[in-house]
C-alpha cells in the first residue's frame, strides 16, 4: 500500500468546513480552545459526540451537547462500549483529532476498524504558534510507558534487533521516558519537516536534543540518520516510516525482532503511526505503539488558527 495515494485537503478558514457534506457521526474531544470549538461549530453532522474529562465536564460550552466523560487516562473499556452503541458500521464518520489525547485518538482508530468502518475523515487544525515556544509544556507527572490498548502485536523474548521510532515533539521528558523503557534497541527520531511553521522545527530540535543522553549520540551526530516527514501530513509520514523500515531490514538482511512506534509529536504524526500499524496488520506482527502516560496534560497551549486539514483515512 502506498499511503501517499490517500486523499487530503486543507482549508484556510473554518467557514469552509460548513460546505462539506453532512456526516452521520462527528466525534471530537473537548479542549477550551478556538482550535477545537470553531471547527466543530461548522461541521454538519446528524449526531455529534463530545468526549471530555472530569476536569472539563462542567464547562458551559458543553451544556446541551452529547457528552461522554472519560474517567482518567485509560478509560478504554467504557469508550469502546460507547462507540459500539453508536452502531458506526456503514456510517459516514468524521473525527476532529485536534483536541484528542493521543491514547484515545489511536484507540478510536482501532475501534473504527473493529466496527468495520474502513473509510472516514479526520480533521486537524494547526495553531499559529505555541504560546511558550520551545518551552511549551504538554504533559507532566509521568507514571508509565505502556502499549496502547488495541495497538500491540505478538511478543517475543528475542530483542537483538529491536527498533524504536519516536515521533519527536517538544516534550523531551517524554522522549526520555520512552527511550529508557526500550533501552536495547536501535533508536531513530521522526521529525516534522517541513514543520507547521519554520520556528517550530528549530524549537523541536532544541527540545529533542535535551534527550540525547538517553537516545544515544547517533540521533544527533548524523541528523540524516533520522526520519523526516511533514508535520501536517499523516500519509507521507506513514509512507516514510514504511520505507525506512524496509530499507533498514534490507540493509541487514533480516527483519526487526520488534518494532516500537512512539507518537510524541503532532497529531498527524500520531495518525501516521496508528495508520501504519492498522494497515500493516500490526496486531499479527512483532509491532507495538507505545505511549508515556501522565497524570497531567496541558491541552490549551497554543494561539490562533492556521490551516485546517481534512484527511480521508482508508484501511484495508
Amino acid at each position: 500500500m502506498n499511503y501517499t495515494y490517500l486523499y487530503k485537503h486543507h482549508y484556510s478558514d473554518t467557514e469552509e468546513l460548513s460546505k462539506l457534506d453532512e456526516y452521520d457521526v462527528f466525534i471530537t474531544m473537548f479542549v477550551d480552545s478556538s482550535r477545537v470549538k470553531e471547527p466543530a461549530s461548522k461541521i454538519n453532522s446528524h449526531f455529534t459526540l463530545w468526549l471530555t474529562t472530569e476536569i472539563d465536564k462542567d464547562n458551559v460550552f458543553l451544556l446541551g451537547k452529547n457528552v461522554f466523560v472519560l474517567q482518567g487516562n485509560e478509560d478504554f473499556v467504557n469508550l469502546f462500549s460507547k462507540l459500539n452503541s453508536l452502531q458506526l458500521k456503514g456510517k459516514n464518520v468524521c473525527i476532529d483529532s485536534t483536541g484528542f489525547r493521543v491514547q484515545y485518538l489511536l484507540f478510536l482508530m482501532r475501534c473504527l476498524l473493529i466496527n468495520n468502518v474502513k473509510r472516514y475523515d479526520v480533521i486537524y487544525t494547526e495553531p499559529v504558534l505555541y504560546r511558550c515556544a520551545e518551552n511549551t509544556e504538554f504533559s507532566a507527572n509521568f507514571y508509565q510507558v505502556k502499549e496502547l490498548m488495541g495497538m500491540s502485536g505478538v511478543s517475543s523474548s528475542i530483542t537483538s534487533n529491536d527498533l524504536l521510532i519516536i515521533a519527536a515533539g517538544y516534550d523531551h521528558s517524554r522522549i526520555i521516558d520512552v527511550a529508557k523503557h526500550i533501552k536495547n534497541s536501535k533508536k531513530v527520531l521522526l521529525f516534522g519537516f517541513p514543520s507547521l511553521s519554520p520556528d517550530m522545527f528549530q524549537e523541536n530540535i532544541l527540545r529533542a536534543h535535551e534527550a540525547e543522553t538517553d537516545l544515544g549520540a547517533a540521533c544527533f551526530a548524523n541528523m540524516d540518520s533520522n526520519i523526516f516527514a511533514p508535520a501536517y501530513d499523516p500519509f507521507v509520514a506513514a509512507e516514510t516510516i514504511k520505507e525506512y523500515i524496509e530499507k533498514e531490514e534490507n540493509k541487514v538482511g533480516k527483519p526487526f525482532t520488534h518494532i516500537y512506534l512512539a507518537p510524541l509529536s503532532s497529531k498527524p504524526h500520531a495518525i501516521a503511526m496508528g495508520l501504519y500499524f492498522l494497515c500493516e496488520f500490526g496486531w499479527t506482527k512483532p509491532m507495538s505503539v507505545i505511549y508515556p502516560f501522565c497524570n497531567t496534560y496541558f491541552p490549551d497551549n497554543s494561539d490562533g488558527i492556521s490551516k485546517i486539514w481534512r484527511y480521508t483515512v482508508e484501511v484495508p
